[in-house]
């Protein structure tokens, strides 16, 4: 259990880790304490809402909501550059197993490194 105290509260806007209107904003003045020693504490947890691939497949090009799935890397491909109209940004492809089909993913930006390549299993 935390205690977060001094966020912003605003509009979601393009995107929305869950279907919700509101999201918070934490400020450089936000601070995050644990609040350790308590039990039997009833507060409703937060869930992850795992879409299919049909539904994955509609959000195509939309930028709503981020998706949640479960599924098998079976390439992830080393990080590279690209220019963009912002300038140059690094990229990494990502082919994921979710049920009987594959999905391309690409990462942007400084996402391309959290995929810690030592942890990295080929077969």
């Amino acid at each position: 259990v935390y205690m977060i105290a001094n966020f912003k509260v605003t509009s979601a806007m393009n995107f929305r880790p869950v279907e919700g209107d509101k999201i918070i904003n934490f400020l450089h003045t936000t601070k995050i304490q644990e609040i350790k020693g308590l039990k039997n504490i009833r507060i409703a947890e937060q869930s992850f809402m795992f879409c299919s691939v049909e539904v994955l497949s509609t959000r195509d090009g939309q930028r709503m909501y981020l998706s949640d799935v479960i599924g098998v890397a079976s390439y992830i491909g080393n990080i590279e550059e690209t220019g963009t109209t912002h300038g140059i940004s690094k990229i990494r492809d990502i082919v994921l197993r979710i049920e009987d089909q594959k999905v391309n993913i690409r990462l942007w930006g400084n996402k391309v490194d959290q995929i810690d390549e030592d942890s990295m299993v080929l077969s």
